[in-house]
């Protein structure tokens, strides 16, 4: 009589093929459960540079008459309202001084419901950015309310991760 190895063999594919399934599972798994956890991560670290951009904006800034040549904080008001010069003077700054004075890696770009009169633009960041087209993976909007010519506007900060 001859003895039948065959089922030996096909034991020792199921035992492969049942590892490399739980390897699987637990790959999945373990990647499934840390995703949300980097998306959080994300969102709070837009968030806090966006809150940071935005107060920075809506203060005179560091020194209170700042030029692009002395600035340490940019700010755009005085006395609490718009200060048009100021906000000039960002405009005609280097995106990537900007960047660097916010203290932040992530492309920003703010803009007002209104036009500014001294400014034929629509607003400020990251070149070639609106508000219409920016792509993101991930963005964040933040809104604050300043007064520009005795009324009240609001101001939006946009912060994203390419």
């Amino acid at each position: 009589m001859k003895k039948n190895k065959q089922a030996q063999i096909w034991g020792l594919d199921v035992l492969s093929a049942l590892t490399m399934f739980f390897i699987g599972i637990m790959i999945f798994f373990i990647y499934s459960l840390n995703q949300p956890g980097e998306s959080r991560e994300t969102f709070e670290l837009l968030s806090y540079d966006g809150k940071i951009i935005a107060d920075n904006l809506m203060s005179q800034g560091y020194p209170e008459n700042w030029e692009a040549d002395n600035v340490v904080t940019l700010g755009i008001t005085s006395n609490n309202k718009i200060n048009e010069t100021k906000l000039e003077k960002i405009y005609n700054m280097d995106y990537t001084k900007t960047k660097q004075l916010f203290n932040t890696i992530y492309d920003y770009y703010f803009f007002f419901d209104e036009k500014i009169t001294s400014l034929d633009v629509e607003g400020i960041g990251k070149p070639g950015a609106t508000k219409d087209n920016i792509e993101a993976k991930n963005l964040i909007k933040i809104t604050r309310f300043t007064i520009y010519q005795n009324k009240t506007v609001p101001l939006y900060v946009y912060i994203w991760e390419e």
